[in-house]
C-alpha cells in the first residue's frame, strides 16, 4: 500500500510537472509577443507624432509664404491633416499641446484672412452694443415688439450717416485739399525762416548739427506729409464712391444692424457662451461689459460735444480749417490724456503756420477751455461710473497698445485693459478659493 501510495504520489507529481510546463512556455511567449506589440505601438505613435510635428512646420511655412497660383496646399488643409494624424494620440499632454497651439495659430490665420468680412460685423455689433439701451428703453416705454424700435434706430443711424456723407464730407475734402495746397505754398517761406534763424546758427556753431542738412530734411518731410493728405482724402472718397462701398452702405450694414439690434439678447448670449467660466460663472464678463459700455458711450458723447464746441468756436473766430481741427479734437478725444495734447499741438501749429500768433493763441485757448469743460463738467457727469484704472496703468496701456496696433490700439487700449484686468481679478479670486479649499483638506 505504501508503494502504491508512493507510486501514485510520484505519478501525480510527474503529472503535475508535465501539466504545468506548457503554460510557462506559453506565458513567456505571450509576454515577448506583448512586449513586441508594445514596441510596435510606441514606434507607431512616434511616427505619428513626428508626422504631426512635420505638418505643424509645413503649416507655419504655408502661413508665412504667399500661396502660388493654382496651388493645392493651404494652412487649413495641412492643419486638417495634422488633426487626423494626431487625433488618436490626443490623450498625451504633448499631443494636446501641439493640437492646441496649431489650432490657435490656424484660428488667427483664418481671422486675418477673413478680416475684411469680419470688420463690418464687428463694427455693427459694437454699434448695436452702444444702441441697445436705447432700443430697450423704447421697447419698455411704448410696449411694442423689439423689431419696431430696432427698425427706427437703424433708420435714424443710416439717415445721420447719409447726411454726414452728403453735407460734411465734401466740406472736409475741400478743407483738406486747401490745407495741403497752403502747406506746400509755405514750404519756401519756411526755408527762408529757417535760414534766417539764429538758433540754427548757434547750434551749428556748437557742432551739434548741419544747418543746410536740417533745412533740407525739414522741407522734404513737409512736402512728403503734405502730399499724402490729398491722396488719402481721394482714397477715402473713392472708396466711399465705389460700387462695393455703396452696396455695403445702403444694403449690407443697415440689414446687419437691424437684425443685430432685433436679436441682440440672443446674439450676446451666444457670444458670452464662447468665453471660459470662472467658478462655473461668467460674472466677470458682465462687469467687463458694463465697463466697456460706460466707457464707449460716455467717450462718444463727450467726443461729439467736443467736436461741436471746438468747430463752432473756431468758426466764430474765423480760424482757418476750423472743421478739420474740430473733427481732430473729437476723434483724438477718444484717446484719454494723450489725445487732447496732440490736438492742441497740431491745431496751434496749423493756426501758427497758416494764420498768425493771435489765431494760434485762440486755438490753444479754445482747446484749453474745452479740456477744462470736459474735466470739470462732462466727464464727471457723463462718465459717472469710472472705468476703475489707475492713471499710470492707463498711460502704460496706451503706450503698449499704440506700439503694437498703432492708432487703433490707442482707441481700444483703455477698454481692453479694463477687460483684461477684470478677467484677471476673476481668475485670481477663483485660484485663491481653490487653494484655500485645497489647504483645508
Amino acid at each position: 500500500m505504501a508503494s502504491d501510495s508512493s507510486s501514485s504520489d510520484s505519478s501525480a507529481s510527474s503529472d503535475s510537472v508535465v501539466r504545468f510546463d506548457p503554460p510557462e512556455a506559453s506565458s513567456s511567449e505571450s509576454s515577448s509577443s506583448s512586449r513586441l506589440e508594445r514596441l510596435r505601438g510606441l514606434a507607431f505613435e512616434a511616427v505619428l507624432v513626428a508626422g504631426g510635428v512635420v505638418l505643424f512646420l509645413v503649416m507655419l511655412y504655408e502661413m508665412h509664404t504667399p500661396p502660388p497660383e493654382n496651388g493645392f496646399l493651404s494652412p487649413a488643409l495641412v492643419g486638417l491633416a495634422g488633426v487626423v494624424l494626431l487625433w488618436p494620440l490626443r490623450g498625451h499632454k504633448a499631443v494636446r499641446a501641439l493640437l492646441l497651439s496649431g489650432g490657435l495659430l490656424l484660428l488667427l490665420w483664418t481671422l486675418d484672412k477673413v478680416s475684411r468680412v469680419l470688420v463690418p460685423f464687428a463694427a455693427v455689433y459694437l454699434l448695436a452694443y452702444l444702441l441697445n439701451p436705447l432700443v430697450e428703453q423704447l421697447k419698455r416705454r411704448y410696449q411694442v415688439p423689439r423689431w419696431l424700435p430696432s427698425l427706427v434706430v437703424t433708420s435714424v443711424v443710416v439717415g445721420v450717416f447719409v447726411l454726414f456723407i452728403l453735407i460734411l464730407a465734401p466740406n472736409i475734402a475741400t478743407q483738406a485739399q486747401a490745407l495741403s495746397d497752403r502747406v506746400l505754398g509755405t514750404v519756401q517761406n519756411l526755408r527762408a525762416w529757417l535760414e534766417a534763424s539764429t538758433v540754427l546758427d548757434t547750434l551749428e556753431g556748437a557742432g551739434l548739427l548741419q544747418k543746410q542738412e536740417v533745412i533740407a530734411q525739414a522741407q522734404a518731410l513737409i512736402k512728403e506729409q503734405a502730399g499724402r493728405l490729398p491722396s488719402a482724402v481721394e482714397e477715402v472718397v473713392s472708396s466711399l464712391g465705389s460700387f462695393l462701398g455703396v452696396v455695403t452702405l445702403l444694403a449690407l450694414v443697415p440689414v446687419i444692424l437691424f437684425y443685430t439690434l432685433k436679436d441682440y439678447p440672443t446674439v450676446q448670449s451666444a457670444l458670452v457662451d464662447l468665453f471660459p467660466t470662472a467658478g462655473g460663472r461668467r460674472d466677470y464678463l458682465v462687469e467687463a461689459g458694463s465697463i466697456v459700455g460706460r466707457y464707449f458711450r460716455g467717450q462718444l458723447l463727450i467726443s461729439t460735444i467736443a467736436t461741436i464746441n471746438v468747430s463752432a468756436l473756431l468758426f466764430l473766430f474765423n480760424i482757418p480749417f476750423w472743421l478739420l481741427i474740430g473733427l481732430l479734437a473729437g476723434l483724438l478725444n477718444l484717446i484719454p490724456q494723450i489725445g487732447a495734447l496732440i490736438t492742441m499741438v497740431v491745431g496751434a501749429l496749423v493756426a501758427l503756420i497758416l494764420g498768425s500768433w493771435l489765431k494760434a493763441l485762440i486755438v490753444i485757448a479754445v482747446l484749453l477751455g474745452e479740456g477744462l469743460l470736459e474735466q470739470s463738467v462732462l466727464t464727471p457727469n457723463i462718465l459717472s461710473y469710472q472705468v476703475g484704472l489707475h492713471p499710470l496703468l492707463v498711460l502704460f496701456s496706451l503706450l503698449v497698445f499704440g506700439t503694437l496696433l498703432g492708432v487703433f490700439g490707442l482707441l481700444i487700449a483703455v477698454p481692453v485693459t479694463a477687460i483684461l484686468l477684470t478677467g484677471y481679478r476673476a481668475c485670481r479670486e477663483e485660484l485663491t478659493l481653490d487653494l484655500s479649499e485645497y489647504g483645508t483638506t
